[in-house]
């Protein structure tokens, strides 16, 4: 066979100019040539694996898995294509049939470390997390030193929660392989989620005189700091990341944040502009960039602001049986996430008040409670919230729901108490401000109340006389 040129190629020669063309990304001149060098010999199991990892980086995994499958079958005692196929599974969320692949290579070399790994993470994806242990522990038999299943081993206890055991096995990885940076920032971001802050640092610290410039290890350093309120060396660390990387959206809404922290509230709606210009997505961070500008008194701005989060979409309830890829499904980490989502429908709900959107705020506030129910400032922010988008019912009902909360609560009683003044029924007035003043004696806006209601009762009597 010839090229455009006129010189022949055999299969060999087609197969050298895939791997030229697949190394400079021509992905679709790399598998034409491919495909004719197995036109002369479709016996070469190299080739088809090749044509496998060309198909896969072009995003298709089912025709990928086809050619990994025919080299397994070409070459039977590889384990390696039938990896590379359970990896095709494994980009399609079949996580249960990846694994039945991994377990014959497996069956094909038992000491086969990265096997095992890639079983675990499988069954971990899968929600197996017992079966991903027994996998562990059968690693640890066969293979002498299972760093590549600790990790794995590792990176499941994290998503169950159980940071203990996650730090043992990374410690024990990083005792049979110091030199791992990549190992050691995981390690370290285990130690901060439990708490242990210090060793998380000193272990970024390591790395980071071993590579100054590792992205991941000035970030997780940087949060750490932060922790430790050691907020101006934290800034260090980020400023040194975006010099590297610009364009790093985690780098810019941290100092962002700690911008705030500090008073310089230009600086945070600088940093919170660029963020969601690098990440539309992030739609929290419009709740920052509005709370920036309401301190620098930009109303209109921040009213526009917050209204685009809204336009955007409230974000989700954070649900136990929620199983979605990043989903969290240990307790730890579900009460963390429903404590941010709390978190950022009251900073919502705060800016929606001050900016006098009443309607938008009780929509989010209704959602709020749901999150919070025995939550008194919620039903309170609500029930303004109602009464002054005009809805008088709806600010009674959650006036109701307060006092269940909190029966001594001068506002719920005076609210009450003015919305029946207001609908002519002045027992009920009456007898709200009268239940009201007992808890609350001195409180004046009853007080004030009470001469309303008592005024409105003379001037009905004198009406009817």
């Amino acid at each position: 066979m010839s090229d455009p040129n006129g010189e022949w190629l055999d299969g060999d020669d087609l197969a050298e100019q895939a791997r030229r063309l697949y190394e400079d990304g021509r992905f679709a001149d790399a598998e034409a040539a491919l495909r004719r060098a197995l036109t002369q010999n479709p016996d070469r199991p190299d080739w088809h694996f090749n044509l496998g990892r060309i198909l896969e980086d072009c995003d298709r995994a089912a025709e990928a898995r086809a050619c990994y499958l025919r080299c397994h079958q070409l070459d039977p005692g590889a384990p390696e294509p039938l990896l590379a196929a359970a990896g095709t599974h494994e980009v399609e969320g079949e996580h249960l049939a990846a694994v039945k692949l991994i377990d014959q290579a497996i069956s094909l070399d038992r000491t086969n470390d990265d096997a095992y790994a890639r079983k675990i993470r499988a069954l971990v994806r899968a929600g197996r997390h017992e079966d991903a242990r027994d996998a562990f522990y059968v690693a640890q038999e066969f293979v002498e030193t299972p760093t590549h299943a600790m990790v794995a081993m590792a990176g499941g206890l994290e998503h169950e929660g159980d940071l203990a055991r996650a730090a043992w096995c990374y410690r024990e990885a990083l005792r049979h392989q110091p030199e791992f940076t990549e190992l050691r920032t995981a390690y370290a971001r285990c130690l901060a989620r439990q708490g242990e802050h210090a060793k998380a640092l000193q272990n970024f610290m390591h790395v980071l005189r071993e590579q100054p410039g590792d992205i991941g290890a000035l970030i997780g350093c940087a949060q750490v700091l932060a922790r430790l309120g050691r907020e101006a060396e934290a800034i260090e660390k980020l400023n040194r990341v975006v010099e590297l990387e610009p364009a790093n959206a985690d780098a810019h809404q941290m100092l962002g944040v700690l911008s705030t922290h500090a008073a310089r509230h230009e600086r945070a709606g600088v940093e919170f502009e660029l963020v969601l210009k690098l990440d539309p997505a992030r739609n929290h961070v419009r709740v920052d960039l509005a709370e920036s500008l309401m301190r620098r008194r930009r109303v209109d701005d921040a009213r526009e602001a917050i209204k685009a989060f809204l336009a955007n979409g409230l974000p989700e309830r954070p649900g136990n049986d929620d199983a979605s890829d990043g989903a969290p499904r240990n307790e730890r980490d579900r009460a963390v996430a429903t404590e941010q989502y709390r978190v950022i429908l009251a900073r919502a709900a705060a800016l929606l008040s001050a900016t006098a959107l009443w309607t938008e705020a009780a929509q989010v506030l209704d959602r709020l409670v749901e999150a919070a129910p025995r939550d008194a400032a919620v039903w309170r922010a609500l029930a303004r919230a109602r009464y002054e988008c005009g809805d008088i019912d709806g600010g009674r009902i959650a006036s109701m729901q307060l006092l269940a909360i909190e029966p001594t609560c001068a506002v719920s009683h005076h609210n009450l108490g003015l919305s029946a003044l207001r609908a002519g029924r002045l027992e009920d007035a009456a007898n709200w401000v009268s239940r009201g003043l007992k808890a609350n004696r001195t409180d004046e806006g009853l007080r004030r109340l009470r001469t309303r209601v008592w005024m409105a009762r003379v001037a009905r009597a004198l009406r009817l006389s």
